[in-house]
């Protein structure tokens, strides 16, 4: 896998080196801005990069008959926390980003100095939706859980003049939370193949930290989860959501990847037990005696003598010296 390049502003977020760690709030903050407040604060406290909010109107989401309709209308962001929320984010020092459900909502955020768009799974099919994002300017991340190749393909080659380094792509389950058996971590590797020149990042549905960690070492360099305060709350999102605790380990678990990977030489370290096969006397060998094989043995030794690749040239040897047995030998003897 090739190294991906991120670009937010004067950030740059590359495989094995730094990865983008966004806490997925979505609609945890349950309408309640000190909530919302408290998690991008501890978000940002854990170590990780960016925050996500979601802002949509329930009456341009989903028909207004449908039974989620009343459930969603609840959770809608109100306009007046965003230049709030951007102002809480760089205090914190944290990457302000959003998944905008209405081409609306996308002006409000560019004024409110967002510094990412996410365009969420469903949204991918939403190319209006899409083609304003691209206007604003913003990087923009695009999920693609539900989708195929094509349904891919239309998002993106909309992106024709935009900086592909300001643009991402995640792989993605929309299952909640996500099966083992559904996550096919192994297609971050087939949309790097697709498309080259664009970062591949990984979207985490699924019920702990074991998938975001493998995709770390696969080379994304983006990895998005959600965060709660309280998985027992009530709400859409957060019984599949991480809480606080868990998210510092599992963000302390991606960066160590970078550590764990290390570098593609192989050499010997100053830390390890270094232990050598040196070549020994099986009896005793006799002074002006030439050595036969049956005259040696390898074994393990803690210093450099002889080693054992240099056996046949010990045999016929003579020593100039009598040499115990179980005695390492060495060049100076003969």
């Amino acid at each position: 896998m090739k190294k991906f390049v991120f670009k937010v502003k004067e950030k740059k977020f590359i495989s094995y080196k730094k990865i983008m760690v966004i806490a997925e709030i979505g609609s945890n903050h349950d309408n309640d801005f000190e909530k919302c407040r408290t998690l991008i604060e501890k978000a940002s406290k854990i170590g990780c990069d960016a925050i996500k909010i979601q802002m949509f109107k329930a009456d341009e989401l989903i028909s207004t008959k449908h039974p989620a309709y009343n459930f969603l209308k609840k959770y809608e962001l109100k306009k007046s926390w965003l230049e709030k929320i951007s102002k809480i984010c760089k205090k914190n020092n944290i990457l302000f980003m959003c998944s905008p459900f209405y081409k609306d909502a996308i002006p409000l955020l560019k004024k409110s100095k967002c510094d990412i768009l996410k365009i969420a799974s469903p949204e991918i099919k939403n190319l209006p939706l899409i083609k304003k994002a691209i206007n604003s300017g913003l990087p923009i991340i695009i999920s693609t859980g539900d989708s195929d190749l094509e349904i891919i393909h239309d998002a993106i080659k909309i992106f024709k003049r935009f900086d592909k380094k300001k643009l991402a792509i995640l792989h993605c389950t929309s299952q909640y939370p996500a099966s083992l058996n559904n996550l096919n971590l192994n297609n971050i590797e087939n949309l790097n193949k697709k498309f080259p020149k664009i970062s591949i990042g990984f979207s985490d549905h699924s019920s702990d930290d074991q998938a975001a960690c493998i995709a770390s070492s696969l080379g994304v360099n983006i990895i998005e989860k959600h965060i709660t305060l309280n998985k027992n709350s009530k709400g859409p999102d957060h019984s599949i959501s991480m809480n606080i605790k868990d998210f510092k380990i599992m963000v302390d678990k991606i960066r160590n990847v970078k550590i764990i990977l290390g570098n593609k030489n192989k050499r010997r370290l100053n830390d390890e037990n270094t232990v050598y096969i040196n070549i020994f006397s099986k009896k005793i060998l006799k002074k002006n005696k030439k050595i036969k094989l049956v005259d040696l043995i390898c074994k393990r030794d803690f210093k450099n003598k002889i080693p054992s690749k240099y056996i046949d040239k010990i045999v016929d040897k003579i020593p100039k010296i009598d040499i115990e047995k179980d005695t390492p030998l060495e060049w100076r003897q003969f």
